[in-house]
Formats: structure tokens, C-alpha cells, sequence
């Protein structure tokens, strides 16, 4: 079976949709309709998960799945098009997704540092790497993208920002903030993001990465001294399954140590557990 192809478990961690919504949708819509591999599992392609993608947004603006599973590919772009109208772009971003889409990592890189030395770190985050790789993201859905040169894109934005807090983090100061991504979450640029822009205000922080065990994370609090968990949660996370890690978390640590959560998983949260504070943006953090 080709890389092209992922399993059920992958399509479910990358669209937010259930595996068993998946297969409802399936015997009632038609759609995904999956290949099958040599075991008899189902296996979806690049283009099926990103048709899921854009479903699942529609469904957060409060549309039915049955409005909207079944739609073409004309009519997904005229609803999103009336949803979600293409912003007017920055030059300089345009000029990065250029270079993304006909140079090579090295070239990328330079455009990218060129725009850091420029902008410095907190306008270079919320100015140029937000509407970026909201762009980027919005592209790749519409099939205008391609998922190495989404990737390539996250490498780059990776080694440039990592090298750039390590040298900040030398002057930082209390109080200490420690980072992760529960299991599931792989997402970490935006976790990177927070890192950086409290960096930039000479905070101190320590960030564990991508799918920390609930357990390893609260030692880790313990172990630092950390003040402050900042957990961010992308919009493919299993929506269901934030508050009770969240509320597990809670119980698990002293009142003293803030719990932050972010990410447009949480965004659709209506009401926070209790003793957990919601960062909106990157650009309002809660300090």
C-alpha cells in the first residue's frame, strides 16, 4: 500500500472525526469510502483526509453532517468561500509561499531568518508565522499544497525558532513555564510558537515537545518547580477527550501551579474545568 494511504486511526488523529463517525458516514453517506489493504483494514487517501478536514471545520461553523458530507467539491468551495474569505496577504508572505512551492529548504530558511531579523520575535510569530501556516493550512485542504512542502515548512520554522529561543532563554527569568502536548497530540509548532514569545519576554521555559504522558508531565512540573502548565491542543485532538485529561491534570498537581490551555481545540470548548485559564492568541497571553 503506498505512502498515500493512511489507516482509520491516523485519518482519525489528523481530521478530529471519530473512527466510528467515520464509518456511519460511510454506510449512510457513501463518503469516506476507504480502500482496503491486504488485511481487510481500511486505508484512506491524502485527498479523502483532506475533503475530512474541510468537513470538520464546516462543523465547527455548526453545519450538519448531513448538509455537508455529502456536498461536491464546487459546493464545499462555495461554502467555505462565504465562511472563510481569502484574507488579503502580506507581500512577504506571499514571497515565502513562493519560495516554499519552488525553492529548496536552505532557500526557506534564509527567507524565514531574513523576516526574523526584521520583525524581531514577537511580530515575526503573530505578523508573519500565524497567517502563514494559517494559509498554508487552508491551501493544503483545497489540494493547492502539497503535504512534503507543508512539511518542509514546519522543519524549517522548527531549527530557526529553536535556535533563536535557546539563545534567549539565557536571560531568562522566573517564573518557570512548562510545555507539552498530551498523548494523541502531535501538533507542536504552536507549543514552539508560546515558547518563543515567552522567550521574548524573558520568561523561562522548559518545553517537553509532543505527547507527554499525563504522569511524566506532572513530575516534570514537580521536578523544575514550574509555576505554570501550558498545554495547547490543535483542532484535530479528539474534542472529547480534553476535559477529563485536563480535569485529570488538575487533580493531579497543587492549586499554586496555573494550568494554561491554548489551541483551536480549546477554542471550541464552551467552559473551562475549574482552576484552568484559556489563552486566546498568542498575542494575549495570560501573564
Amino acid at each position: 500500500m503506498s505512502y498515500q494511504y493512511l489507516t482509520i486511526g491516523a485519518v482519525e488523529r489528523d481530521s478530529g472525526i471519530a473512527r466510528d463517525t467515520l464509518r456511519i458516514w460511510e454506510r449512510r453517506y457513501g463518503f469516506p469510502l476507504p480502500m482496503r489493504n491486504d488485511k481487510g483494514e481500511r486505508m484512506y487517501s491524502q485527498g479523502q483526509l483532506r475533503r475530512l478536514q474541510r468537513i470538520r471545520r464546516l462543523l465547527d461553523q455548526g453545519l450538519r453532517p448531513g448538509k455537508v458530507v455529502t456536498l461536491s467539491d464546487a459546493d464545499l468551495d462555495a461554502l467555505e468561500a462565504e465562511l472563510y474569505p481569502e484574507a488579503q496577504l502580506d507581500e512577504s508572505i506571499e514571497n515565502i509561499l513562493n519560495v516554499l512551492q519552488t525553492g529548496d529548504g536552505s532557500e526557506l530558511g534564509a527567507v524565514l531568518a531574513h523576516s526574523y531579523q526584521q520583525q524581531g520575535m514577537q511580530a515575526f510569530i503573530t505578523q508573519t508565522v500565524i497567517p502563514l501556516l494559517h494559509t498554508v493550512g487552508e491551501r493544503w485542504a483545497r489540494g493547492q499544497l502539497q503535504i512534503f512542502e507543508e512539511h518542509l515548512l514546519s522543519q524549517v520554522l522548527l531549527r530557526l525558532l529553536n535556535t533563536e529561543i535557546s539563545a534567549l532563554q539565557h536571560t531568562a527569568k522566573q517564573p518557570r513555564i512548562l510545555l507539552a502536548t498530551l498523548p494523541g497530540e502531535e501538533h507542536t509548532l504552536g507549543l514552539l510558537m508560546l515558547a518563543a514569545l515567552l522567550s521574548f519576554r524573558h520568561i523561562s521555559v522548559i518545553n517537553l515537545g509532543g505527547e507527554v504522558p499525563l504522569d511524566q508531565i506532572v513530575a516534570a512540573v514537580f521536578r523544575f518547580d514550574a509555576a505554570v502548565l501550558g498545554i495547547s491542543f490543535s483542532g484535530a485532538y479528539q474534542h472529547d477527550s480534553i476535559r477529563g485529561n485536563v480535569n485529570q491534570l488538575r487533580a493531579m498537581l497543587p492549586q499554586s501551579v496555573d494550568i494554561w490551555m491554548g489551541g483551536e481545540g480549546v477554542g471550541r470548548m464552551r467552559k473551562l474545568p475549574p482552576g484552568v485559564t484559556r489563552f486566546a492568541s498568542l498575542d494575549n497571553l495570560p501573564l
